[in-house]
């Protein structure tokens, strides 16, 4: 039979099935409803643990009833799945929050394999991989040379020599997060005297992690220590397209500022999740006491505000009718009892609570290997639009203790995220994972640090700038801040 053939053939009997009334098969209508139950869902979980629905409430005056009306409509009429991905995601993305995220499961794929275990190094297992990001770049001016030193290696380098006489040192922080580094975990790992082939409990990787994050700070130092032999009178922190990182972030700024560093408070909310971290904080400050260790804080008083925070932990607080009120009943945070990292204290001198099982309860960053410096050399910090998270709190710690210039511009705004994993949020229907943050850390000023950090010198950067119009548009701002 010829193909012109088979045409008509097919097309008599597609005519024919018509004539006899027999209907063709259908694609099969989508579904709304699992997405609208999903995404009522998510409302709930919304009112009873998002850090940040206040802020949307009070600071972005967000007409919350209009938004859910808006998402419920465009999720009826979604003509698919990916459709209604995009309706939730555009729904998170208006509230601003760089820690408010959806993540879709993947499709298992048949291809894939697990590596062997056997034939990866200790750190590899840990999740330990290179991430880095290049930041501003100086290489097209002559007046720029690189620092050739072991540290550039993590850390690069380099020395500006500007028109006005002033010599930068320039060094580059491209991410806050221990497991950005793996060379230097393998370093640690050395040091720890671990096997490769060992296996690493829970205990382990806390160990490792603090090893790897103690010398990632001697060797920014050591690298700031080698601008400064190399001519710089001031250091500019390259932390932009910075996306974030670990605890780890405590450390760099007390580390490079030349004052000594305060916290400023923070909120978190009243949910059992913070109940239980701070139940645990409280049995470790009774242990002290009842050992009577010796402390520069009064255990007492210490024990005192967590007892406190652990009643307000407790209380109710019902915000579900914002959905369709636009008003907050009550308030969900606990504020003014503890700083920015959890602490208990504003401050305290490195190695001072060394004795105390309960240092890192009082004063987060004690866990670190780190010393002030009050010779440090002055610092600038240069921020964008793509720095968020723990870059964003390197940042808001200098400029609210006047310790750094901040220029570039408005970073992303992220803000406080998710504490000991956060709570877990999983969509019923679409098995969505949803990151929403459990804390508020709030600036010198009072104002929410998810606001992002307005630098103290704007840079007129645009999305269509060459990296050498980029560097240009800095130096050209430094040139015009008169040496000291």
């Amino acid at each position: 039979m010829t193909r012109r053939a088979l045409v008509l053939t097919l097309a008599f009997l597609t005519s024919a099935a018509f004539a006899q009334n027999v209907e063709a098969p259908r694609i099969k209508a989508f579904d709304p409803a699992p997405w609208l139950e999903d995404f009522h869902q998510l409302l709930s979980e919304m009112s009873s643990h998002y850090a940040n629905l206040e802020w949307a409430v009070e600071d972005r005056k967000m007409d919350l009833p209009q938004l859910r009306r808006d998402t419920e409509t465009k999720l009826r009429e979604a003509s698919n799945e990916n459709d209604a991905r995009q309706v939730v995601k555009a729904f998170l993305a208006s509230f601003g929050d760089g820690h408010l995220e959806v993540t879709w499961p993947k499709p298992a794929s048949k291809t894939e394999t697990n590596p062997d275990p056997n034939t990866q190094s200790l750190c590899g297992r840990m999740g330990y991989k290179s991430n880095f990001r290049p930041g501003l770049d100086f290489s097209g001016w002559l007046e720029f040379s690189t620092l050739n030193t072991t540290e550039a290696r993590d850390f690069p380098g380099g020395i500006l020599r500007l028109r006005n006489g002033r010599v930068i040192g320039v060094i580059r922080i491209a991410l806050f997060s221990e497991h950005g580094y793996p060379e230097v975990c393998e370093q640690a790992v050395r040091d720890l005297h671990l096997e490769q082939g060992a296996v690493c409990d829970d205990k382990c990787a806390d160990k490792l992690e603090i090893a790897t994050a103690n010398l990632l700070t001697s060797a920014l130092v050591r690298e700031a220590e080698a601008l400064r032999a190399a001519g710089a009178t001031a250091l500019l922190v390259d932390i932009t397209h910075n996306g974030g990182g670990s605890d780890w972030a405590d450390a760099p700024p007390r580390a490079l500022s030349s004052i000594p560093l305060h916290d400023s408070k923070m909120a978190f909310i009243k949910h059992e999740h913070w109940t239980k971290q701070l139940q645990d904080n409280l049995r470790d400050i009774r242990a002290d006491i009842k050992n009577h260790a010796s402390s520069p804080i009064s255990l007492e008083s210490a024990a005192g505000t967590l007892e406190k925070a652990i009643e307000e932990s407790k209380q109710a607080c019902d915000r579900t009718t914002v959905w369709d009120t636009g008003r907050l009943s009550c308030s969900l945070l606990v504020k003014d009892l503890l700083f920015t990292a959890g602490d208990i204290v504003a401050y305290a001198k490195p190695r001072s609570l060394d004795a105390l099982v309960s240092k890192t309860d009082l004063f987060y960053p004690s866990q670190y290997a780190y010393a002030e410096n009050p010779n440090a050399l002055p610092l600038y910090v240069a921020v964008d639009r793509h720095t968020w998270s723990a870059a964003e709190y390197f940042g808001a710690l200098l400029q609210d203790n006047h310790a750094a210039t901040i220029v570039g511009e408005v970073t992303g705004g992220a803000g406080c995220g998710y504490t000991n994993g956060g709570i877990p949020t999983t969509l019923k229907n679409s098995r969505a994972q949803v990151e929403m943050p459990d804390c508020v850390r709030y600036r010198a000023d009072g104002s929410n640090e998810v606001n992002g950090i307005t630098p103290d010198m704007l840079i007129p950067w645009a999305d269509h700038d060459s990296s050498f119009q980029r560097s240009k548009k800095l130096i050209n701002a430094l040139e015009s801040v008169p040496a000291r």
